[in-house]
């Protein structure tokens, strides 16, 4: 999918994502240009360096897979709207 937020996945898109990642039971990766990071690190998230326009993979593994990749999905789609992982959180 592309990244739509002009600011890619900047330092507080990334806490976002690793705490909608982190409840779920699933392993969930970030890929881009064949670098992959799990979505609960937030390190490894920045050192994807993720800019607006770039296109990534989002791969998930689990029980609780669809779901998963669903939240990651509208939380990018939301440009990491704080309301929208909020939302994301309360639901698990």
């Amino acid at each position: 999918m592309k990244v739509e937020n002009s600011q890619g996945i900047s330092s507080r898109g990334a806490a976002l994502l690793v705490q909608v990642a982190s409840k779920f039971k699933s392993i969930i990766w970030i890929e881009k240009d064949e670098k992959r990071a799990n979505a609960k690190s937030i390190m490894g998230l920045m050192s994807l360096m993720v800019n607006y326009g770039d296109d990534i993979t989002i791969i998930t593994e689990g029980e609780d897979e669809k779901e998963a990749l669903d939240a990651v999905v509208k939380l990018i789609n939301s440009d990491f709207s704080e309301e929208v992982a909020k939302e994301i959180t309360q639901e698990k």
